[in-house]
Formats: C-alpha cells, sequence, structure tokens
C-alpha cells in the first residue's frame, strides 16, 4: 500500500497500526499503461484496485457501439462488479487513459482481511455504501437532468473529469455525441 492510499482508508476508518501492517503486504502495485486493460469483458478477475495515480474508464460493447459509464481517478476503487459479486466473467472493459498506478488485492485476500480485522470489514462497507450513493446519483442525473446540467454539475464537483478525460470518453459518459459536448461547451462560455 502506498501513502496515497494509507491516508485514503485512515478518513473512512480509524485503523490501528496493526491493521495497517497486515494490509500492507497484501496489496500489489501494478502500473496500466495508457490504453492498457485492466480487465476485458469475458475475462474473470475479482480482484479490486485503488488507484494511487490515473484515470481508468469502465465500458460495455454493444452492437459494436463502446458506453463508456464509470470514469475513475486518484483515490477511487475499480473493479468489475460482475466478477466480484456474481463470480462471473466480466461483461465490462477497464481500460487506462492515462498511465495508471494500483493497488491491487484479489477478493479471496480481502474478505480473508476483513474477516480476521472489523475495521476492514467496516471499510469495506462504508467504500460500497459510498459507491452505491454514487451510481444512484449519476442514474438519477439520467432521468432528471439535461446533458448540459449534467456537465456543469460534473465541472462544478469533479473538475478534474473536463479537464483530464479526452472529449470521446466524456461525451459517451455524458450519453451525448461529441459534437453536441463541443456545442454545449461553446454555449456555456458564450
Amino acid at each position: 500500500m502506498k501513502p496515497s492510499m494509507i491516508n485514503f482508508v485512515k478518513s473512512f476508518v480509524n485503523f490501528t497500526p496493526e491493521e495497517i501492517e497486515a494490509a500492507h503486504c497484501l496489496f500489489e502495485e501494478r502500473t496500466i499503461k495508457k490504453g492498457e486493460y485492466f480487465i476485458k469483458a469475458g475475462e474473470y478477475n475479482a480482484a479490486i484496485g485503488f488507484i494511487n495515480k490515473g484515470l481508468t474508464r469502465s465500458f460495455f460493447v454493444q452492437n459494436n457501439q463502446e458506453t463508456t459509464f464509470q470514469i475513475s481517478f486518484e483515490n477511487q476503487f475499480v473493479t468489475s462488479m460482475t466478477c466480484y459479486v456474481l463470480n462471473q466473467p466480466s461483461n465490462d472493459y477497464i481500460q487506462a487513459i492515462e498511465d495508471t498506478d494500483l493497488c491491487v488485492i484479489s477478493k479471496e485476500t480481502l474478505e480473508n482481511l476483513c474477516n480476521q480485522y472489523h475495521n476492514w470489514d467496516k471499510f469495506g462497507r462504508l467504500t460500497y455504501q459510498q459507491v452505491a450513493l454514487e451510481q444512484e446519483i449519476r442514474l438519477r442525473s439520467f432521468i432528471s437532468e439535461t446533458a448540459q446540467e449534467r456537465y456543469e454539475r460534473i465541472s462544478k464537483e469533479q473538475p478534474a473529469l473536463i479537464n483530464r478525460v479526452p472529449q470521446l470518453y466524456l461525451s459517451n459518459f455524458l450519453g451525448i455525441t461529441p459534437q453536441s459536448l463541443s456545442r454545449l461547451r461553446r454555449n456555456i462560455r458564450g
């Protein structure tokens, strides 16, 4: 575990030094180069990666069209929920948009850690709740907001997405075409 991950987990739970030390050697440090994959559709990988540095996108392909449904950056976790929860091959891809440094732990190792240490179990529950809340907010935004409202909210709440994510992926994440995103940006500046 790198210092950024240790600081992140401690912001959720008051871990003892023993609990941090027990987990420290269980996380493998991994670098994924821009364009490479953490997981591809059809593969089974129930590991969870914590992003120390970098940016990833999660997407699926349907009718030869990519749909980006998640963009993750520093201090966020990435995983295929199909693999992790259902123990099935992934339906999705997780690809690095930038060179990305991760701390990775397998599902089995993480579950053993959570069974041994109450605070790791508590951390898992709290972060899962956070992810579920973020997904609910995103779903609600697609139901109740226009593309411009989604863009304005993201630019206010997560300016890193606007500044770091290529227009093709950002427009896809917003549910619009790249051309619509360009028009939207011109109208907002205008």
